[in-house]
């Protein structure tokens, strides 16, 4: 099991929010594919996924404020 957690995006950057999950639980995703995309100081960010499996529990809404360093969602890396 992967955790995804929002990256450090610069020195002031505490927060951000989720703008559009690109995903939902249950869909199988591709090393290097866009799962979400985050807003950070105005400046929009997607997140890919680092491992090939199947989306586990998402942990935001779109809308929230996520704290960095934050899981925001799990993937089952495949075999």
């Amino acid at each position: 099991m992967k955790n995804v957690v929002i990256p450090k995006m610069g020195m002031g950057t505490t927060e951000v929010e989720i703008l559009k999950w690109k995903v939902k639980e249950g869909d199988s995703v591709k090393a290097g594919e866009p799962i979400v995309e985050i807003e950070s100081e105005k400046t929009s960010v997607a997140i890919e996924s680092e491992v090939s499996g199947v989306v586990g529990e998402i942990y935001f809404k779109e809308e929230e404020e996520v704290p960095v360093g934050s899981v925001i969602c799990t993937i089952k890396e495949d075999n």
